[in-house]
Parts: C-alpha cells; structure tokens; sequence
C-alpha cells in the first residue's frame, strides 16, 4: 500500500474532522424525482393545448373574407336592384322609339299621344284622385276634367292643369309648352308662369314673363299634323327633329351650316318632300345615301 506523503495526510485528516451531511434517502429522491417530470408534462400540455384551440389571426382572416365578400357583393346588388324592381312593380311606362307615334288613354280617362323618342312614366295608383306623371320628350295632352290637378314633371319644369289640351316638349335643346283650351300653370324651384288658350312658353329652365307668346297658326302643335313650322328654327333643331320622325342621321358638310335659321312650313308627310322643302328654305343641295343625308 503506497504511503501518504504529509500534504495528503494533512488533507485527510482534515476531511474526517469535517461535518458533512447524510446521504439523502434513495427512495425520497426518486418521489422527487417523478413529481417534477409530472408538473414538467403538464405546464408542456397546457402549452400544446393554448396552441392548439387559439388560432392564429391569418387563419381567421382567411375563413372570414371570402364570406365579407360574399356579404359586400349582396348587399351593392339590393342597393341597385331593388329600386329597379320596385319601379317596374310599381309603374307603368309608355315610350315610343325613333320614326314611331302612339295614343293612349290613361287610367283617368285623359288622352296622350306621343311623339317620337319620347317617354312618360306615371305609378300604378294614377287615378282621378290623383294625377301625376313624368314626361321626356314631346306629348300632346287631352285631360279630362277632375278634381284633382293634372301634373307632368319635366326636367325643366312642371305643367300643372285641371282640364285643357296643351302640348308639351322637354327636349335637349330647349323646353316648350303650349295651350289649346284651357289654363296651365308652369312652374320649378326659380320661376313660375300661367298660359291661357293660344298662348306658348319657350325657353329653358329659367323661363319667365318675356317666354310667352302667342301660339301663331292653327294647326298646333305641328307634329300632330304631319308638318314642321319653323319660325327662326337653328337648322340643327329642324334636322334633329326630321332625324327622330324619318329614322334617318343628317350630316352637315359645312361646320358653317350651325349657323342657318329656318323659317316657313315643311309638309313632314314624306322625307323626300322633307329634304327638299329644307333644300329651298336654306339654299342649300342635299345628298341622300341610304339612311344618310348629307346637306352640302
């Protein structure tokens, strides 16, 4: 046995004199042992279980916009639809197309004949009790007589009556109102004027007084008679309204042509009468080709 030098007797006498504490009983260890590893597998399956039902934010979003686009798309189509369906349900509508004419009687028992390109709406519940209606175009009115007034709104303005015939035109290029029999009341938000028997308003939508004139051949309104009367017309509005009763397109080879005025009676029965009665007025040839007419 190998002997201990003094520096290692030293170190071993000194270890025994230490106070060193008992060894830990095995079986108490291995309890200790074990509840940690059971308090480690929990916290862990709390963990899992936090991960597992809290999905995260992209998932949600992902499930959740194609149904808010499905809801968008709904509800912009009801915003558009629904007042479409609901005016067909609830009016009634009468037009007419280029080159075409039409009568009817309205539920009050008054007579509308309109002209070409022309429209007029009124609701369900028109009746003589009440009497509205929207016109775009040009229509002539025979109204019976009732109770409550006769309304027709423009863009321009609106005519209001009792019982009378008149005329009405609510064109691009101007509005036009006109009496036969009767009294009508023309009005909007800035200006308001009565027209008795004989007497026409022309002008736009800030008509007045100075509007008024006096309605000068028999045969008014002209269209109703199968003829055009032209008092100082702009060549453009006379060809506009050929266009729409002939179903033709006029062209002007001469930009300069704008600037011609018309004034006489043009027999409408026929577009070959038409072109060369306009031909005469305006000194003017014209070239028909087809559906097109060229004024040169």
């Amino acid at each position: 046995m190998k002997k201990l030098d003094n520096k290692q007797k030293l170190i071993w006498e000194h270890s025994a004199q230490a106070d060193l504490p008992p060894l830990p009983n095995k079986d108490d260890v291995w309890l200790r042992l074990v509840q940690h590893m059971e308090i480690s597998d929990r916290e862990t399956g709390i963990d899992q279980d936090r991960q597992e039902f809290t999905p995260p934010r992209q998932d949600i979003w992902t499930l959740v916009k194609p149904r808010l686009n499905y809801v968008i798309a709904l509800g912009l189509a009801l915003v558009f639809i629904l007042p479409v369906a609901y005016e067909s349900f609830t009016t009634e509508t009468l037009l007419t197309r280029t080159a075409e004419y039409q009568t009817a009687h309205l539920p009050d028992g008054s007579t509308v004949s309109l002209n070409s390109e022309s429209r007029i709406r009124y609701t369900r519940d028109f009746s003589t009790d009440h009497r509205t209606l929207v016109l775009s175009g040009e229509a002539y009115f025979d109204v019976k007589k009732g109770s409550a007034p006769f309304i027709i709104n423009t863009e321009y303005g609106q005519v209001t009556v009792v019982g009378t015939s008149f005329n009405v035109r609510t064109r691009e290029d101007g509005f036009e109102v006109g009496v036969n029999e009767g009294r009508v009341d023309v009005s909007n938000e800035t200006s308001s004027v009565q027209l008795q028997k004989g007497q026409l308003l022309r002008g736009t939508s800030a008509f007045n007084k100075k509007d008024i004139h006096d309605v000068t051949h028999a045969d008014y309104p002209d269209w109703m008679n199968q003829k055009l009367y032209c008092d100082h017309t702009p060549l453009s509005e006379v060809c506009a309204e050929i266009e729409r009763t002939f179903g033709i397109s006029i062209e002007f080879a001469n930009p300069s042509l704008n600037d011609i005025t018309v004034t006489g009676v043009i027999d409408a029965r026929d577009l070959e009468t038409v072109l060369s009665t306009v031909s005469l007025l305006t000194q003017h040839e014209f070239k028909l080709d087809g559906d097109t007419c060229t004024i040169i």
